[in-house]
């Protein structure tokens, strides 16, 4: 018997899903028009909007690294942040340089002397790259920079992680997403190990040259849980604004623009906070584009997506609408319960408040 001997091939686009749906509501492709495709495209945008409600997403969860600034009392959210599963505060070191790169840039050294406030560095082309070396091998976890742009706005960063043995021969470890950034602001990104190494340094991909107030290269010496406060417990704080060199507790403000309250703020501009986000679905796109959506989700959205459509479209038979209804119902219910890790579940009652 032959088999196709591949998995995860079978790409399955919004325009294959709409007409699905349409067959499933006894439609043909001649009454598929534009006004009943948008109506479709629209329907399934509700569907995945709505999938939100009904419990975390798995593959929409995102680690998410923050660095919050001195004096920082909340900090803003990515777009389409629908809350904030973990939350972590992450002690950071850096270790300290024997040289800095390029050797030619007398400014190299004023973008890791730990503070925001003293020179900015530009790197210089064709050396256009910024980095350390160090004495003895170092690890690095964690790669930050903090944006410099003038006169306000933003700009725009295309950086390679890269890594040397001897300062000559580069390797690039992580090309790091093109970032956009105001001024002051961190980006922060984890690294894998890759182990140590005697000479870091960040790259501009595109051949510009790039400017800066810091450059971190960090290892982690230990990651602290934040815990969670509610609205009323956060408002009644009587010192919302006292400081600390790390954060405690925070409350997530689940508005429009979602933002994170810390307590207490940052004394200093050096701190990494690491988050676990859940997202919202990405937008259903143009007809040709594929949803983010695992596999095991497709049968699931396809059932709701053709007995929504079923509702919309004229002259479908109530019995055929009832039969797609409870098809989507099991179809749902099927996916939501493998939606799931599968890590074991340990309970530990703590009843020391009540005792003591």
């Amino acid at each position: 018997m032959a088999y196709s001997g591949t998995t995860n091939q079978t790409k399955i686009n919004v325009d294959q899903l709409i007409s699905y749906a349409f067959r499933d509501a006894g439609k043909t492709a001649e009454e598929m028009t534009p006004e009943y495709v948008n109506a479709a495209r629209q329907a399934l945008f509700y569907i995945l909007q709505n999938m939100s409600n009904r419990g975390v997403n798995l593959w929409l969860l995102e680690n998410y690294l923050l660095g919050p600034l001195a004096n920082q009392q909340w900090v803003s959210l990515p777009d389409g942040t629908i809350d904030v599963r973990e939350a972590n505060w992450v002690y950071v070191t850096n270790y300290a340089a024997s040289g800095y790169l390029p050797t030619s840039n007398v400014n190299a050294p004023v973008a890791f002397d730990g503070n925001l406030d003293g020179h900015v560095t530009t790197s210089a082309s064709p050396n256009n790259y910024l980095g350390v070396s160090y004495g003895s091998a170092q690890r690095v976890f964690y790669v930050g920079f903090n944006a410099y742009v003038a006169g306000g706005g933003t700009s725009t960063y295309n950086l390679a992680y890269e890594t040397s043995e001897d300062g000559v021969t580069w390797t690039t470890q992580f090309t790091l997403p093109a970032t956009t950034l105001s001024d002051r602001e961190w980006a922060y990104f984890p690294i894998n190990i890759t182990g140590p190494h005697y000479y870091y340094r960040l790259r501009d991909t595109t051949g510009a040259t790039f400017s800066v107030r810091q450059i971190v290269f960090s290892t982690s010496q230990q990651v602290i849980p934040l815990a969670r406060l509610n609205r009323d417990d956060y408002w009644n704080l009587p010192n919302k604004q006292f400081p600390s060199n790390r954060s405690l507790q925070y409350w997530y403000d689940r508005t429009i623009d979602p933002s994170m309250y810390l307590w207490p703020v940052p004394n200093n501009d050096f701190q990494l906070l690491q988050l676990i986000i859940e997202k919202q679905m990405p937008d259903v796109g143009s007809l040709t584009d594929e949803l983010y959506l695992p596999d095991r989700w497709i049968g699931a959205v396809q059932a709701l997506l053709s007995h929504k459509l079923s509702i919309q479209l004229p002259g479908v038979d109530l019995a055929r609408v009832q039969y797609l209804e409870a098809i989507a119902k099991q179809a749902e219910y099927d996916a939501a319960q493998e939606e799931r890790d599968k890590s074991p579940i340990y309970f530990q009652p703590n009843i020391s408040y009540y005792t003591r």
